[in-house]
């Protein structure tokens, strides 16, 4: 995702930050930055405009969008390659007020009041709004957005959710008890309210797919691919417990050592390095995350499974080229 000064300087969820950019180009230089990179064009000649964002506490940006008529090409040369390994970021957008139409791989998704749509970064869109209208946006990393699924983005079709639809329904409902929200709630609440959201979000997209995710059940790699998936989410699961062995994960699901060793052989990786790199990478992302400020560096270690704080510090380095503390310290 981007990390330029619009998206930095946002306040965390539920607390939105509103912008005031005063004219067309500010609120389409604003957008290049919390959306993605795009051309505004109005089609009114006193064009009304209003915009407030925030970062989501467990990664990504929430995007409040209230306007008169207009649209934005995304164009290719534009389009993002941020998100987790340049796969792009899932854009999930929520029509709170208003109609229009979205534009993305070759298919177009009109939209009224309350339908959700989905898209992703990586490949170029157009968003049009035809009538005066409201819309939130979750921009999310592609990995958060689908978990232990992460094969979906890799298939990805933009697809919309109808507002009648019941998992529809329930996302917006949710989303209205977690933004605005409560400033003061404990970070815990806001992380569980927050990805509870997203995940209705990612059930919603998996259902506007229709046959095409129902078709998959039936791949003749389904086997290993959900012996995969049980085994990334019992690792997810249990990242703070330093004793976690291959013994233990292969009891846990039924499975021998030997056929858990192959499974991170045919993803090109091991039990021991796959680890370690999750610990790294939850601890990055909690050192960077302001609500854990209270917590020291030693203790984000422990409870990401690191047994030892100069050990962590030493691999932190070698995977991310500088040390937590540092790394800490630096602006995002």
């Amino acid at each position: 995702m981007h990390h330029d000064t619009a998206a930095s300087d946002l306040s965390f969820a539920p607390c939105f930050r509103p912008f005031y950019p005063g004219d067309v180009q500010g609120y389409s230089n604003a957008l290049d930055s919390l959306v993605y990179p795009g051309e505004l064009s109005v089609q009114d000649s006193n064009p009304r405009m209003s915009l407030e964002a925030c970062r989501l506490v467990g990664g990504g940006l929430a995007i409040s969008f209230a306007s008169t008529p207009l649209a934005v090409r995304h164009d290719t040369a534009l389009a993002s390659t941020g998100g987790m390994g340049g796969t792009g970021d899932v854009l999930a957008m929520i029509a709170v007020e208003g109609e229009g139409t979205i534009d993305q791989g070759g298919r177009r998704m009109p939209f009224r009041k309350g339908d959700i749509t989905f898209r992703t970064t990586r490949l170029p869109s157009t968003c049009t709004l035809t009538s005066p209208g409201k819309l939130v946006m979750l921009r999310l990393p592609s990995d958060r957005f689908f978990g232990i699924y992460a094969d979906l983005h890799d298939r990805f079709v933009p697809s919309i959710a109808q507002a009648d639809s019941r998992l529809a329904e329930a996302a917006r409902a949710h989303m209205g008890h977690v933004f605005p929200g409560t400033a003061q709630a404990a970070p815990a609440l806001a992380y569980f309210s927050e990805q509870s959201l997203v995940s209705l979000l990612a059930a919603t997209y998996c259902e506007s797919m229709g046959e095409s995710v129902a078709e998959d059940a039936v791949d003749g790699k389904r086997r290993e691919r959900d012996r995969w998936q049980r085994l990334v989410a019992f690792i997810e699961a249990h990242l703070g417990d330093a004793e976690l062995s291959v013994d233990a994960v292969s009891k846990e699901l039924g499975i021998s050592k030997r056929l858990t060793h192959r499974l991170f052989e045919m993803q090109r990786t091991q039990y021991g390095t796959y680890l370690k790199v999750r610990r790294l990478e939850r601890a990055k992302d909690e050192l960077q995350n302001r609500r854990l400020d209270h917590l020291s560096v030693s203790e984000i270690a422990y409870r990401n499974g690191f047994g030892d704080a100069s050990h962590f510090s030493r691999c932190f380095r070698s995977q991310f080229g500088t040390p937590p503390g540092a790394y800490r310290r630096s602006p995002d």
